[in-house]
């Protein structure tokens, strides 16, 4: 028998804004009639008090109607075990609920204090021991590392043991930077402790596994649970990928039930053992569906949906009839305005200094990714070190010659050099004989025109790594520094050296592993604008 009528799927945020479209909060949900289920149009929500007030109207629906509902949301609801007590005095999950929601601020436009809680919690916690990291450069709070190197976490664990089945998983420590889970965790458990108490729902719900123990007592109309979203296979068509996930776990969920299958991908994995299962069960929690290497939940079949048929766009294999293609904006203008104040309206840049915010709107539109924005850290100062620096003849030293190719000459005065080494004839050689790549001894190339240059790296990690080298060990520093290394080794960890770096060189960089030429050329342009005037 079915446990439930109606499966509800939530892709959380923790923004500091309203922002719809990708990286936003979706809802998906799915109703079941016997074994078919219709999926429901998904829903935008560009605040979590949107959202919730959203859930809260629904579940009430669904209670009218007498209809049981499974409730998933994406960010943990719990701590690694130990880390409950540290928070709240209290070594169970509803201490830890109570006091976030206490400590927690988040109003109706997303802003949210959950930095500076975080900074208070970590000058409570005994040292060595664990610490909440990650947060723009700009935020004060002392007691919040900007990296975990200055954290412990051989008391309390730095994941959780479900997190330990799956590779690449976050820490719920991390709270800024790409890949972050920390601030959805810390802005989402309030938002379920205030359905816990709402006056038309709070008494009929049961949070999964704690209250349930796992599908052991699953009596409750409405059960909130953690998810996955990659849990199931989602379409490629349906678009933005949060909402296709959503949709994908809510008739995911409603397949399962009508094959009667759900209880299983509720149940616990047969080897957690006893210890285990007294940690998850008290202040931990789980993920639906972790550790079932059993059940393979594959591409969710929904037929009978109308909702989703119609906003699925099929390529045809002949085109029938004429396309029209008098449509699309052809004035240069009119698409570099529409765009940049597409960027403005989507993009968080609250966050950054205001002289940074123009580079920053140029880096996102060289990338097409308005999420960067979050990633996207500098000095304010930066601007106009570059502007004076080219303006005093300093040379704009390049890693590659896609960023010479990417830099809008006409906008530099004419005396302006723009250098790039990495093609000198010696480099080879002197690569090898040094034992480095190439792009790292270009950068020895730079240095009888490094001082008070401007530096502009898009491609190599080892570029930068070098020079920030090359500084520590005492050769004078540019003027300003744009780093943009992409790549999955080291361009994270050269540009975080970067945003650490102890010589105070105006920088901007991008944290993570995004990065490039054209993203780095197109914040130069941002900056020179009028230079050659």
């Amino acid at each position: 028998m079915p446990l439930f009528e109606r499966y509800i799927a939530v892709d959380w945020s923790g923004n500091n804004s309203p922002k719809y479209g990708e990286d936003s909060i979706w809802i998906g949900e799915a109703h079941r009639r016997g074994e078919a289920h219709t999926l429901l149009q998904s829903v935008n929500s560009g605040t979590r008090k949107e959202a919730i007030v959203l859930l809260e109207q629904r579940l009430t629906d669904a209670r009218e109607h007498g209809e049981r509902v499974l409730v998933g949301f994406d960010f943990a609801f719990g701590y690694p075990k130990g880390a409950a007590h540290l928070i709240s005095g209290q070594h169970s999950w509803r201490g830890l609920w109570g006091t976030l929601s206490r400590l927690i601020s988040d109003g109706p436009d997303n802003k949210s204090n959950n930095y500076e809680v975080a900074d208070r919690l970590n000058a409570g916690f005994p040292t060595p021991g664990p610490r909440f990291w990650g947060r723009p450069a700009i935020l004060p709070h002392v007691n919040l590392l900007t990296n975990k190197s200055g954290a412990s976490f051989d008391v309390v664990a730095e994941k959780r043991i479900v997190e330990s089945l799956a590779k690449g998983t976050k820490a719920i420590w991390q709270l800024h930077y790409n890949g972050a889970v920390g601030s959805q965790a810390m802005l989402g458990i309030p938002r379920l402790e205030q359905l816990r108490q709402s006056p038309r729902v709070g008494r009929e719900v049961a949070v999964w596994p704690f209250e349930t123990d796992f599908e052991r007592r699953l009596t409750a109309a409405i059960v909130i649970a953690e998810i996955y979203p990659s849990l199931f296979e989602i379409d490629p068509a349906v678009q933005p990928r949060d909402r296709a996930q959503v949709e994908a776990v809510a008739s995911g969920f409603a397949r399962f039930d009508g094959n009667g299958l759900l209880g299983e991908l509720l149940a616990a994995p047969a080897d957690l053992t006893d210890e285990d299962r007294e940690a998850v069960l008290r202040e931990e929690g789980w993920i639906v569906g972790a550790g079932r290497t059993d059940l393979k939940p594959g591409l969710p079949s929904v037929t009978g949906n109308p909702a989703t048929a119609a906003q699925t766009p099929k390529r045809a294999d002949s085109v029938s009839a004429p396309v029209d293609f008098s449509t699309y904006i052809r004035d240069p203008k009119a698409i570099y305005e529409e765009s940049f104040a597409a960027i403005r309206r989507e993009a968080e840049l609250d966050h950054l200094p205001e002289p940074l915010r123009e580079p920053a709107i140029r880096m996102i539109h060289a990338s097409g990714m308005v999420d960067l924005a979050a990633d996207i850290v500098g000095t304010a100062d930066l601007p106009q070190a570059v502007r004076d620096a080219i303006s005093a003849g300093a040379p704009i030293l390049c890693d590659c010659e896609m960023v010479r190719a990417g830099i809008i000459r006409r906008r530099l005065p004419d005396m302006t050099d723009l250098i790039v080494t990495l093609n000198a004839p010696e480099v080879p050689a002197r690569a090898a004989e040094l034992g480095t790549t190439r792009s790292a001894t270009a950068v020895e190339l730079w240095l009888p025109r490094l001082a008070g240059a401007v530096v502009v790296i898009g491609n190599a990690p080892t570029a930068l790594f070098h020079l920030l080298e090359k500084i520590a060990n005492g050769a004078a520093p540019p003027a300003a520094i744009i780093a943009t290394p992409v790549g999955f080794v080291g361009a994270a960890e050269s540009k975080a050296m970067l945003a650490t770096h102890p010589q105070n060189v105006p920088f901007l960089t991008v944290r993570g592993r995004r990065g490039g030429s054209a993203m780095a050329s197109a914040a130069l342009n941002g900056i020179v604008g009028g230079l050659a005037a």
